[in-house]
């Protein structure tokens, strides 16, 4: 093996395994393993999963610092990995994973990284595709509602989705397409739930049934509607997890990523500390390829953080669920054993969230989206039983003793801690169409946004947003509600107490669509301009947004 040694003041992040026999110094020079000197060909042919391994134990058996390499602007096709991840970092410190221009191929049952545990990793300069794709994009060419089918011209008769139903393989979840025509600023969309695929009566075409969930056929125009079809036993895949997984973290940069298609989410973001970045990081179909489609579920799908977030001049399109979604996994009081001791359960049981001594005890009346009130933890006791809910492992009850009462706490309320829900997030000059979920606080800043931006709590990815901040922003209605641009939902009618939605400041933006607000405590409206003139612009039950503010049209 040969390696490159370089001063630290070239690469500035870097990184070293626990299999180093010392830990780096900041003084430390960056060893630089190049693939090449590992048997990566980089041919876009040869599967080089292989070689990439021996690259990953040679980088965790370097004492130093250590900055992965690759060459400039090639294909590294990749069909076998272990784990189906092709990069895995566990306990890594200071790691560099330079795609230098590359764009990786993957095979559909594989996915790209997964760090956890980690501190002070960037990856960065490199694009992920799969081959073969989980989609395969065509033209609606005929419509039979009565037999509920549409047939479909491919737009590239050699890319061929295979015939049948779903295979529910490998975790899928789901099976649908994705209807595509034009809406009033761009693209919108419409889920085609799909029983089955067969011939279609042309050799290029496809005849694509719906299941009984899909209702909607008289208004599809044959020869202006599109259509996503999904790729049976690929598309909806969880298969190992996320593309890119990021969960357990110390500080994470990830900066000139392109991501143009997965078969699931594209980014799992969960439970980090320090400083989470995404820089210029697109997921959106391959540029000029004529693609509709990107991931097939969320872009961003994140939890229970308690670092601070930032995405700066990304582009989300083409996801076919959300583009973000900020959240966490909530719990629900099962017991109050006494005024400052109470029993706590997760409401899912994937990706448990735990509890931390110290740390903020919120409390929410679900049903009435009200505040109850907060204490502190001052000790956690989990009670790991093991529970099974349909089969599949559940959460376990935990205990929980606060330093003082909370009144009006009941059984079944809302209850998480506010300083592990992605309580510091920032979106800044992104582009996003497709409808994001805010479920935690979150500023926006200065971002071109063509979807519907909702902002509420559920019982499962909860809590309930606050400190939300809409800064100099182009909101329009788009993919995800036809009308709605923005909505809140706090308070619920007829309900006293403080709202579980406050603290929110809408300024100086440009809205095209509807606007609803319901129930905000802490409210600002200032300055935006509402450009349709026929919108709905619906502000109840929000005490503190004061007479005077500009609400103009």
């Amino acid at each position: 093996m040969r390696c490159r040694f370089v001063p630290w003041t070239i690469i500035a992040v870097v990184v070293g395994f626990p299999a180093a026999a010392k830990a780096a110094s900041a003084c430390d020079p960056v060893v630089v393993l190049d693939a090449a000197e590992f048997g990566v060909k980089a041919d876009g042919v040869t599967d080089d999963g292989a070689a990439i391994g021996r690259m990953l134990r040679a980088a965790a058996a370097t004492a130093a610092p250590v900055c992965l390499q690759f060459p400039a602007g090639h294909v590294i096709r990749i069909e076998t990995a272990p784990e189906r991840y092709v990069f895995r970092f566990r306990g890594a410190s200071r790691v560099t994973l330079d795609g230098n221009g590359c764009t990786f191929l993957l095979a559909p049952d594989l996915r790209f990284l997964r760090l956890n545990e980690s501190r002070d990793v960037t990856i960065r300069n490199l694009n992920i595709d799969f081959d073969p794709l989980p989609f395969a994009d065509g033209m609606v060419v005929a419509v039979d509602a009565d037999r509920r089918f549409v047939d479909v011209r491919l737009s590239s008769p050699a890319v061929r989705p295979p015939l049948g139903g779903p295979t529910r393989e490998d975790g899928e979840q789901a099976f649908f397409g994705m209807l595509w025509y034009d809406g009033a600023y761009g693209l919108v969309s419409r889920h085609y739930w799909t029983q089955r695929i067969e011939p279609g009566p042309d050799v290029d075409t496809v005849r694509v049934f719906a299941d009984d969930r899909f209702r909607e056929f008289d208004d599809i125009k044959p020869g202006g509607w599109r259509i996503s079809l999904p790729v049976s036993g690929i598309a909806h895949r969880f298969g190992p997890g996320a593309c890119l997984e990021i969960c357990d973290n110390d500080t994470v940069t990830i900066e000139n990523v392109e991501l143009w298609s997965a078969p699931w989410f594209g980014f799992h973001v969960l439970r980090n500390a320090g400083e989470v970045v995404f820089r210029r990081v697109h997921i959106r179909p391959k540029p000029e390829s004529g693609r509709l489609t990107s991931t097939w579920r969320d872009g961003f799908h994140v939890k229970g953080n308690s670092g601070s977030l930032l995405w700066e001049d990304c582009i989300l399109l083409g996801m076919n669920d959300d583009a973000f979604n900020l959240s966490t996994h909530s719990s629900r009081i099962t017991e109050i054993l006494a005024p400052t001791e109470v029993v706590v359960l997760q409401t899912f049981p994937l990706n448990p969230m735990p509890w931390y001594e110290g740390a903020t005890f919120a409390a929410a009346d679900f049903d009435a989206r009200t505040r109850i009130g907060t204490a502190r933890i001052i000790e956690v006791i989990e009670q790991v039983t093991p529970r099974t809910t349909a089969g599949r492992p559940a959460a376990s009850p935990v205990t929980l003793k606060l330093d003082r009462p909370i009144a009006g706490l009941a059984r079944g309320d809302m209850v998480w801690q506010p300083e592990y829900a992605n309580p510091e997030a920032v979106l800044r000059r992104c582009r996003i169409e497709k409808s994001c979920r805010f479920q935690t606080p979150v500023t926006l800043e200065s971002c071109d946004v063509t979807a519907f931006l909702w902002f509420y709590g559920e019982r499962v990815e909860g809590p309930f947003p606050s400190r939300v901040t809409i800064r100099d922003c182009k909101l329009r209605r788009g993919r995800g509600n036809l009308r709605l641009t923005v909505s809140f939902l706090g308070r619920k009618p007829g309900h006293s107490g403080p709202s579980a939605i406050h603290d929110v400041v809408i300024q100086e933006n440009e809205i095209w669509g509807d606007f609803s607000m319901i129930g905000v405590d802490g409210a600002r409206l200032i300055h935006n301009q509402f450009r349709e003139p026929d919108a709905s612009i619906r502000v109840e039950d929000c005490p503190g947004i004061p007479s005077d503010q500009d609400m103009t049209r």
